[in-house]
Formats: C-alpha cells, sequence, structure tokens
C-alpha cells in the first residue's frame, strides 16, 4: 500500500507540472493569450481630462470604447468626503462602471490627489485600491519639490506592490527621473511603472526638425507614455489630429488617448425597443338567435402583437474616430510596430517625420514597418532607398497597411508619394 501511494501522489504532481496553464486572451489580441508581458506593457490608455467626470456616460459608452480598441480609462478620482465628517461617499455611479467596464475588459484607474490640507495620499490611496482600481495616476502638484513628489510616488509604489493582482503606479516624467528596464528589475518597488511624457505637448506647431529629436530619446525609455493632444492648428488642418493620434499610439508600446481629442463615442442604444401594447380589444356580446336558427361556425382570430423594433444608431462614422481605431488595430495585432527597435530617419528638409520599425528577426511574416508623417502643407516625395540600406535591411517597395488618402497600391522606396498632412504605414517587401 506505501508503494502504491507513493506511485499515485508522484503521477498527479508529474501531470500538474506538466498541464498547459490557462490563458486568458483578449479575442482579437495577437498572441497576447502566449506572452508573458503584463497588461500595462501594451495597453492603450483613454484619459478623461474633465472633472468631474460623468460616470454614468462614460459607462453608457463602453462599447464604443472597447470598439476603439481602448485598455484602460484613466479618471478623476471621485470626491470623498473630508476625513473625519463621518460622511459616506455615494459610489453607486463608480461601482456600476467598474463592474460595467470589467465585462467589457477595460480596468480603470483613477487620477490621484492629496486631500485639502494635507500631503499625504496613502490613505486614499489604500482606499481605493481596496475597491477594486488597477492603478493611480499621482501628477505633480503645481510647485511641488521634485524629491518630496518622487518620495511619495515610492511609497504608494510599496504599496501597491503589497495589494493583489497587477495594479499599476503613474507618475508624470518631469519629476519622476527616467528608469530603465534593468535599474526597475533592480529595485521593483521604487518607482512607477509608466510614466507620462508631457513635452511634446509644450511644442507651439508639430515640425519634423522638433519631433524627431524628441521622439529619438523617448523611444529608449520603454515604460513611457506620450501626452500629445491635437495642436491648435488642427482646427485648420484636421489631418494634423491624426498625425497625433499616429505618434501617440504607434511610437510606443503603450499608447495613451486624452479625451480632448474630441473622439465621437457614441452611448450604446437600447438594443430592442418594446412599441406600447394596446388594449386587448373587447370581443362584443353576440345577441342570442331564434330557436332553430343555423349559424357557421367563424375561427377566432386573436389580433396581432406588436413587433419590437430594433433600435439602430444610423449616424455617419466620424472619420477622427474611425482613424484611431485603424491606429488601435494595428498598435495591438502588429508585432513590429508594437515591439520593434525603432530608427527615426532624418527628413527635416521636407519636414517629414519617418521612422522605421525593425522587428529582432525581420521575416517574411513580420516585415519590417515604415511610418511616414507629412508635416507639410505640399506633397511629399521621398527617396528611402539609401536610408534603408544604411539600416542593413532589404526591399524595394512598401505594401501599404494604412494611409490616410484614397491612393491604392504599394509604393517604390525610391518615389514615396505622401499627400499634404498625410500619413502612409507600409510593410517593407521585397
Amino acid at each position: 500500500m506505501p508503494k502504491r501511494l507513493i506511485a499515485l501522489v508522484a503521477s498527479v504532481v508529474i501531470a500538474a507540472t506538466t498541464a498547459p496553464a490557462q490563458t486568458l486572451a483578449r479575442p482579437g489580441w495577437a498572441g497576447s493569450g502566449i506572452s508573458s508581458a503584463a497588461w500595462w506593457q501594451r495597453a492603450i490608455f483613454y484619459r478623461v481630462s474633465s472633472e468631474p467626470a460623468d460616470l454614468k456616460a462614460i459607462t453608457a459608452r463602453l462599447d464604443a470604447l472597447r470598439s476603439l480598441g481602448v485598455d484602460a480609462l484613466l479618471l478623476p478620482a471621485p470626491e470623498l468626503p473630508p476625513p473625519g465628517s463621518g460622511e459616506m461617499p455615494n459610489l453607486d455611479a463608480f461601482d456600476e462602471l467598474l463592474r460595467q467596464a470589467a465585462a467589457h475588459d477595460i480596468r480603470v484607474l483613477l487620477t490621484l490627489r492629496a486631500p485639502a490640507g494635507s500631503n499625504d495620499v496613502s490613505g486614499v490611496a489604500r482606499f481605493w485600491l481596496n475597491h477594486g482600481i488597477a492603478g493611480l495616476y499621482v501628477p505633480a502638484a503645481a510647485g511641488s519639490n521634485p524629491e518630496t513628489a518622487q518620495a511619495q510616488v515610492q511609497s504608494l509604489r510599496k504599496l501597491v506592490s503589497s495589494t493583489p493582482g497587477q495594479r499599476i503606479i503613474l507618475a508624470d516624467s518631469d519629476i519622476v527621473p527616467t528608469v530603465n528596464s534593468k535599474s526597475s528589475a533592480r529595485n521593483p518597488k521604487g518607482e512607477s511603472q509608466l510614466q507620462i511624457d508631457p513635452r511634446l505637448n509644450r511644442l507651439s506647431t508639430l515640425d519634423a526638425a522638433d519631433l524627431r529629436p524628441l521622439l529619438a530619446q523617448s523611444i529608449a525609455q520603454p515604460n513611457l507614455l506620450l501626452d500629445l493632444r491635437p495642436p491648435a492648428s488642427a482646427s485648420e488642418h484636421p489631418q494634423l489630429a491624426q498625425i497625433s493620434g499616429v505618434i501617440g499610439l504607434l511610437t510606443h508600446p503603450v499608447g495613451l488617448i486624452d479625451s480632448a481629442a474630441n473622439l465621437v463615442l457614441e452611448p450604446s442604444p437600447e438594443r430592442i425597443e418594446t412599441a406600447a401594447q394596446p388594449e386587448p380589444p373587447v370581443r362584443p356580446t353576440p345577441k342570442p338567435l331564434p330557436p332553430g336558427t343555423y349559424e357557421p361556425y367563424v375561427p377566432y382570430v386573436p389580433p396581432a402583437r406588436p413587433h419590437k423594433a430594433i433600435v439602430q444608431n444610423a449616424a455617419p462614422p466620424d472619420p477622427l474616430t474611425t482613424w484611431y481605431g485603424k491606429l488601435t488595430t494595428l498598435h495591438h495585432d502588429n508585432a513590429a510596430i508594437r515591439l520593434g527597435s525603432k530608427t527615426f530617419l532624418d527628413y527635416d528638409a521636407q519636414n517629414a517625420l519617418v521612422w522605421v520599425n525593425t522587428p529582432l528577426k525581420p521575416t517574411p511574416t513580420t516585415p519590417p514597418v515604415v511610418v511616414i508623417c507629412n508635416l507639410s502643407s505640399s506633397p511629399a516625395q521621398l527617396s528611402l532607398t539609401d536610408a534603408i540600406k544604411k539600416l542593413h535591411l532589404t526591399g524595394w517597395f512598401l505594401r501599404t497597411l494604412l494611409r490616410s488618402d484614397d491612393a491604392m497600391g504599394g509604393q517604390n522606396l525610391d518615389s514615396v508619394h505622401v499627400p499634404a498632412y498625410g500619413v502612409y504605414i507600409g510593410e517593407l517587401r521585397r
């Protein structure tokens, strides 16, 4: 008996160690089921800038956010009663948002600010973490000491690390020195997992000569979220809003969409609208007939019930929102764009922002991807052949993945045409 028992236990242990682990993959996210990367290392964040946030309106638009490719919401924290007041906060709308967001596979994070008259945010942070949020963003207070702000981020990072689940802390890159992945591994509780970089928003105009060095510097930091909202000139040239989306979503493994982009997110309509039920007609009482009178049989036909009408949103899709949806699809599904090394090419003279996304091992199924943003008011005609050769890449044409104009077909490397304020994204092919 002891030998049989030992053999049985050994077989159970072997089976448990060799059984495949369950993976939870988001539909449409290629490779997410087998990747060991944390969710926040490849997510698209949607930040609501207006305060206070209309939680019911956001809940009604979760279908639209999911269709847009959003993985996480960053919201202003709902206002809590002052400490010691004895008041209980009304969080019914927030709790409903959390429930519905979980059903849509969208995580909810909050922008955290210290309560009035206090610099201690640990108590508020603990309250929201216990409430089930996925993380906290700690913005730098105006005039705050960078050292104090960094110490605050580090204390919250330690608090989050002791909370079950993959919770994260976001901070501003202005107050927290950027660190590389190796230093994060040495001190995993010392820094925020993600940092929001607002430097691009300080540019008065989108110009290749100004953007290229900033972006080339930012790609050395893998845990940055680029905060780039459409410039003021986008009202005159709407295509610049498309370019802002390309830069914000395709230059880093994580992306940020701000509500200031004014994307059209329609609330989910009621799927079924029940028509008003009329009162059933009253059958008249037949008059009695004389004895012996023949009465033919007439079958009873019940009144027709009103059909349930399907409500459909017939409004035409917003072009900018559709464009952002295509960008998030590229971000999620194209490994070369999301994970490949990025090299920015100097086409400042043509005011064109050009970069090449190169996979670790380019193959016919995972070729390099070239992104071109023409920031000029004139069409651009670019020759990329020499620049591609200097990167030791082979190919003679670009196969179109996404473009902002209506032209068709690929483009020869010797002569790539991009219209004014246009975008062209293509795979390098031979």
